[in-house]
């Protein structure tokens, strides 16, 4: 193992000296856990914690009441950014163990500040990363606005069962398709109605009929979730919630197009009005920068700490839409053991417990001294560049 500078001991200490701040932080998200665009109690302590250290903090950015822009240092030089999770899940709370990660990338901001070299230190809160809120993904339109166009590095980490370098993430969008038809007596007029339900039916049997006809890594999967409520009326309503993803953006486009003309058709085929909208962001694939991602492998390296270079993976994040506007990476570190899977009663419970509260520590130490290798070297910073601006791995 390479000896550990002086600089990073100290940006260590530091972390260790947040520990308890950062437990007390992670328990309360925790126990409070809230939806998407409502993370109100969870966006404030972690807004509060940075500007109680000196960040200049922005509530309720791009008029997300949740979403939040701090940053530390002069504007000038190199900019660093982490990102912070904060939305937990309906039923299952932090079951992806965003109260531990959520502060991670806020403390290793915060150790950063403490050991700045040179440049900028941001930390931007992210919410609704979840897709089961309406317009879930909070980072797209920050990606949209441009808030990510002049970073050197963007950084973040997930919760997982095994500390992971990279995970093949792929793109993915929310469909709402709504069937309006007419309601008539199915017994005594039902020449007069017009079936919404019907139509949604024939459109999943449609959509059905697309999957043999789509590349491998496409992923169809819905739901009827609203028709009629009473067998005597023909249903004048129904709507399909309809989750679409694939590996290439663009392949992603062409699925959605084909399964809204799907359904559109057996609207028209049944007589309905049709339409439909994303319900959340879309979400792209992630473009791993090697180089930055090479610099956080041998943190890990320094602390001591094993992980599993890549895994294949159909999971989706609007990390990957920031990750086509500035060199990105999104690793996951262990909260465990291998026998951990998200969104689940066991994740949850792993998201506070000493296991989560020792991967908590793990992200945050090798986020910020990632961080510091970038604001320090200007051979990293160019490889990064290069890679970003060369990066073709979505074959």
């Amino acid at each position: 193992m390479a000896e550990v500078s002086q600089e990073k001991l100290l940006l260590q200490e530091e972390i260790n000296n947040l520990s308890a701040q950062m437990r007390e932080i992670a328990a309360a998200i925790f126990a409070e856990p809230e939806l998407g665009y409502q993370e109100f109690k969870s966006s404030a302590r972690l807004a509060d914690f940075l500007e109680s250290c000196n960040f200049q903090v922005e509530r309720g950015l791009l008029n997300m009441p949740t979403a939040f822009h701090a940053t530390f240092g002069s504007g000038e030089g190199p900019h660093v950014a982490f990102l912070a999770e904060f939305d937990a899940l309906p039923n299952l709370g932090h079951a992806c163990g965003h109260n531990l990660f959520g502060t991670a990338s806020c403390a290793a901001a915060v150790a950063l500040s403490r050991h700045l070299p040179a440049g900028t230190v941001h930390v931007f809160g992210t919410p609704a990363e979840e897709g089961n809120v309406r317009d879930a993904g909070g980072k797209v339109p920050m990606t949209d606005a441009g808030l990510f166009d002049k970073m050197d590095a963007v950084i973040a980490a997930h919760a997982e069962g095994r500390t992971i370098l990279k995970q093949q993430l792929i793109s993915r969008a929310n469909l709402e398709m709504d069937f309006k038809g007419k309601a008539a007596h199915a017994a005594g007029a039902p020449e007069q109605g017009i079936n919404a339900m019907d139509a949604a039916a024939l459109a999943v049997m449609g959509i059905n009929s697309l999957r043999q006809h789509m590349t491998r890594d496409v992923r169809i999967h819905g739901l009827l979730t609203d028709t009629g409520t009473s067998i005597n009326t023909i249903p004048e309503f129904a709507r399909l919630r309809y989750g679409v993803r694939a590996r290439k953006p663009e392949t992603l486009n062409n699925a959605i197009e084909r399964v809204v003309n799907c359904a559109r058709c057996c609207a028209q085929a049944l007589g309905c009005q049709f339409s439909y909208r994303h319900s959340a962001h879309p979400y792209y694939t992630m473009r791993h920068n090697m180089p930055l991602l090479e610099d956080f492998a041998a943190n890990l390296d320094l602390l001591g700490e094993s992980y599993i270079k890549e895994v294949p993976s159909s999971y989706s994040t609007d990390m990957g839409n920031v990750s086509f506007k500035a060199p990105t990476i999104h690793p996951y570190i262990s909260i465990g053991g291998a026998h951990l899977v998200g969104h689940t009663p066991a994740f949850a419970e792993a998201s506070n417990s000493e296991g989560g509260f020792k991967g908590m520590l793990v992200a945050a130490k090798a986020m910020s001294m990632t961080g510091y290798d970038v604001l320090t070297s200007e051979e990293l910073r160019r490889s990064i560049r290069t890679a970003f601006e060369t990066l073709d791995d979505l074959d």
